[in-house]
């Protein structure tokens, strides 16, 4: 479904996913025209896309990353995971007098959510870390 060339004869406003009113360009001659108008009210508009990735990537920055997360963790943490019936598997983490619990599809990522869970519960993040020296 190519975008069709030729006269626009009309230019509704027309609502997006995310609420905004756009214009929406009738053409003259468009056999798609019905499939294009259900993508458009289908999506997001460049503005409200903008900020869901703004809002997106600021979340992931404020996680920690997986070897922070495991750093912070007190000498004399414990790990504890339990495989359920139906393949999943749950997790407790306990340390430095704070304790959290997960579930998650494997043990490798069950580890990580609990160590970012407890980095979380706690408010502890690590301090940047300086550049090295040139040299």
């Amino acid at each position: 479904m190519g975008v069709p060339s030729g006269e626009i004869v009309a230019r509704p406003m027309v609502a997006r996913a995310c609420g905004c009113l756009q214009e929406f360009q009738h053409y003259a001659v468009d056999k798609y025209r019905a499939q294009r108008l259900a993508k458009f009210q289908k999506t997001r508009c460049t503005v409200c896309v903008a900020k869901l990735v703004e809002e997106q990537r600021q979340a992931a920055a404020a996680i920690p990353k997986k070897g922070e997360a495991f750093q912070l963790l007190p000498t004399g943490t414990q790990v504890s995971m339990t495989r359920k019936p139906d393949g999943s598997w749950s997790g407790t983490l306990a340390g430095g007098g704070t304790s959290v619990e997960a579930v998650g599809d494997g043990p490798q990522g069950l580890s990580v959510t609990l160590a970012r869970l407890w980095v979380t519960a706690r408010g502890s993040r690590p301090a940047p870390r300086p550049a090295p020296k040139p040299g």
